[in-house]
């Protein structure tokens, strides 16, 4: 893997770390059951392509 290619993963990392962060915040801070549920749809969604990135990053 390139240097490039590793800056790109690691960028994609924190990303999807962020959009987790917000989803949970949005799920914790909603009122709304169906809003609710959707953030945490979301943030698991998230947590699985953040640790898809990490395993490819350990490889």
């Amino acid at each position: 893997m390139t240097i490039s290619e590793l800056e790109g993963l690691t960028d994609l990392l924190t990303r999807e770390a962020g959009i987790i962060d917000i989803c949970k915040e949005g799920a914790r801070d909603s009122a709304d059951l169906a809003l609710k549920e959707l953030y945490e749809d979301m943030a698991q969604r998230h947590r699985e392509h953040y640790l898809e990135l990490l395993k490819e990053l350990q490889e």
